[in-house]
């Protein structure tokens, strides 16, 4: 069975910056067909034009914003017919806002849920029915390790609206099965330019720990590239390959947390 997405109709949403734009750079590599769904308009089409150009895949840029059911519907239906149909689609948008959980405002609250956890739920419903009229398809969706593990720093509520990412995917993995449609979850620890923010947001004390704790925890001794060590994976869960794999949490993570024995002392 081949690995290769070669003809692929793939939507990524986040699809610009971090594990949605090296994934977008690497699978247009593979010869995949995407549109990128992101809010960040300039880089959006900026990514689309390089790496439709390095080629042989084709990018499209379409701005979508995750806070909005309506735009997300709209966007992906858009989308869809722009690809002539979809085989497969990577959620890799939102993200954290951190605070202690005894400081956590509502506000913050309400926007994980929505964008990190709802919004998912929004974009598969949304993604449904195309693929099953398309014989099946892969749902790839990215949570994070911080849904397994009980000591993030400031990332309470963030790891919350990861858990919820988790359950659903496995929950859709069952439903929508009998219609060959697959869907995983994916844990990735991998450097992007959101790490600097948040690192940003940090006291030095935790910064330094959280540094620290990258080289101690992580078995394998450091962060992962997203283009030569996450996206790979990614290719293969949407590949025919995975014809046979669902319902299932990838740890893309150097090891840091197995999905059976979550380690208790880690803070990443």
């Amino acid at each position: 069975m081949s690995f290769s997405i070669a003809g692929k109709r793939i939507l990524v949403t986040g699809g610009v910056g971090g594990v949605g734009g090296g994934s977008v750079r690497h699978f247009a590599r593979e010869g995949a067909n995407i549109v990128a769904l992101d809010i960040r308009d300039e880089e959006g089409m900026l990514l689309a034009k390089e790496a439709t150009e390095a080629g042989p895949g084709q990018v499209t840029y379409r701005r979508m914003d995750a806070s909005s059911t309506i735009d997300i519907r709209e966007s992906i239906e858009w989308a869809v017919d722009h690809l002539g149909g979809l085989d497969g689609i990577l959620t890799a948008h939102g993200g954290p806002i951190l605070s202690w959980a005894a400081e956590t405002p509502e506000s913050d609250w309400d926007w994980q849920l929505m964008v990190n956890a709802k919004a998912v739920g929004t974009i598969c419903q949304a993604v449904f029915p195309h693929l099953k009229d398309n014989g099946g398809g892969s749902i790839v969706n990215i949570a994070a390790g911080g849904a397994l593990k009980d000591g993030p720093i400031k990332t309470s509520s963030y790891s919350a609206s990861k858990g919820a990412v988790l359950s659903y995917t496995r929950s859709i993995a069952l439903e929508w099965a009998p219609y060959k449609i697959r869907a995983n979850c994916v844990n990735p620890v991998v450097a992007t330019p959101k790490d600097d923010q948040i690192q940003a947001l940090m006291t030095p004390e935790e910064r330094e720990r959280f540094r620290r704790q990258i080289h101690e925890s992580i078995p394998l001794g450091h962060m992962g590239d997203v283009e030569t060590e996450l996206a790979p994976a990614l290719q293969f869960l949407l590949s025919d390959a995975a014809k046979f794999v669902t319902s299932q949490i990838w740890g893309i993570d150097g090891g840091l947390c197995p999905a059976a024995n979550p380690p208790r002392s880690s803070t990443l």
